[in-house]
């Protein structure tokens, strides 16, 4: 017993190793879309919706025709058979009085089919419209969710990847404000520069600590972000190897041309229309062909009397379905109409609104990419000052403060430049995946 209970303790123990190291390692953003495509629960519910839509399509297709076939069979026992009152005169009996008759048999068999299918429904008609439409916007809604979650999931990737290269800058740059006050704690040793100046560079070094911890807490914050949005589990470890490269080539601008919300728009228009042209059509009579096809076998002896034959009954014909006015049916109607304006209303802004938000996107890739190639010059400047910085203040030229702020000018200016970078790649990849799904 104890050996097993030690064996038990530990596979446990072992399993939990194994799912607490297990890793996701991803090198591109197009991969990281391909796993979320795989197992984001928002885009399998997306996929069941459209479906659903699909089966409702099929529904109302069948409903067209509305084929019914009523069928009913049963075996009725009369233990008491029901009285009839006729007058007793015609029996030999006193006039004004009546006999109490009997009539029928005790065992009854009934089988009956009665199929009907509909020629003329027009309100089925409309509804297989209204269905197709619906088909349709699932189709559009869903790839309008799995937009936006591909944007979400784009802009936590490149967060991930700036706050990376920000974290690795930091650390580079932690080593170069060690070296400045190593060489400041020599010079005060020496008496060439003042306590307050010593002070000054432990401050910067204490500063930019800190600033590679709370870059380190960001970045960990946006790798909890990126597990809830592709359903990542707590325990799997995210491992992003994406380097930046500067020096790739990017267009001044690029085209884009999404028009999923005016798809929607419009389809929500149409269904509208459906939907009045529905309730005016329920209106109208139905045709239908009916088919009526019985059987039935009575007997004073037994279910299923052989000696009794079963008598058969039928018919064909049309039947003409006419619904009763309701007052309810007319609101409806006009409910109907109201919301069709709307719709239309809401088609043409958003066509608008949609023309609009594409130029947005556009914009923002030429802010980005304006703002790339003017931090990339501001950081070279920068950095070429610091060096210039450096050699002075070696040779006593420069004072330590003036050295401290051209250091902290070079790393801003480099945290600036990754940042830029970063965001145009995530304007860039927002486009892509604006043109992609559509």
């Amino acid at each position: 017993m104890k050996r097993f209970l030690n064996i038990l303790f530990s596979f446990l123990f072992f399993n939990q190793i194994v799912n607490a190291q297990s890793e996701l390692g991803f090198n591109n953003i197009d991969s990281l879309f391909k796993y979320a495509e795989n197992h984001s629960y928002s885009i399998k519910t997306g996929e069941q919706q459209v479906l659903l839509a699909k089966w409702q399509q099929i529904s109302a297709k069948a409903g067209i025709v509305n084929f019914r076939m009523q069928t009913s069979f049963s075996l009725t026992n009369n233990l008491e058979l029901p009285v009839t009152y006729l007058p007793a005169e015609a029996f030999g009996g006193t006039p004004g009085t009546f006999k109490e008759i009997t009539t029928g048999q005790q065992y009854m068999g009934n089988f009956n089919i009665a199929p009907q299918i509909d020629i003329i429904n027009p309100s089925s008609w409309a509804k297989l419209k209204s269905a197709n439409i619906n088909a349709d916007l699932a189709d559009v809604n869903n790839l309008i969710a799995k937009k936006a979650l591909f944007e979400s999931i784009s802009a936590c990737y490149f967060n991930i990847i700036s706050l990376q290269e920000q974290s690795n800058i930091t650390q580079n740059t932690l080593y170069t404000a060690d070296t400045i006050l190593l060489i400041m704690q020599n010079k005060y040793d020496e008496g060439q520069v003042r306590q307050q100046d010593l002070n000054d560079a432990i401050i910067n070094q204490l500063s930019l600590a800190d600033k590679l911890e709370q870059i380190k807490l960001s970045l960990n914050q946006q790798y909890y972000s990126l597990k809830i949005l592709c359903d990542i589990p707590e325990t799997t470890k995210i491992v992003i190897e994406h380097k930046l490269n500067y020096n790739q080539q990017f267009g001044t601008s690029l085209q884009l041309n999404n028009q999923l919300q005016y798809q929607l728009s419009v389809l929500k228009a149409e269904l509208a229309k459906s939907d009045l042209r529905t309730n005016n059509l329920s209106q109208l009579p139905t045709l239908s062909f009916v088919m009526y096809d019985s059987w039935q076998q009575n007997s004073a002896e037994m279910f299923f009397d052989k000696d009794t034959r079963w008598l058969n009954s039928q018919y064909i014909g049309l039947r003409v379905s006419m619904p009763f006015p309701d007052v309810n049916k007319y609101i409806l109607s006009k409910n109907s109409k109201i919301n069709k304006k709307i719709a239309l209303l809401n088609e043409e802004h958003t066509k608008l609104q949609n023309n609009l938000a594409n130029a947005q996107i556009d914009m923002d890739y030429s802010k980005a990419y304006s703002q790339f190639t003017t931090t990339k010059q501001i950081y070279l400047l920068k950095d070429e000052n610091y060096h210039m910085a450096m050699n002075q203040f070696k040779m006593s030229i420069l004072p330590s403060d003036r050295l401290l702020i051209a250091f902290n000018d070079m790393l801003v200016s480099r945290l600036n430049y990754s940042s830029a970078l970063a965001n145009l790649l995530y304007t860039k990849s927002k486009i892509d995946i604006n043109n992609t799904i559509k």
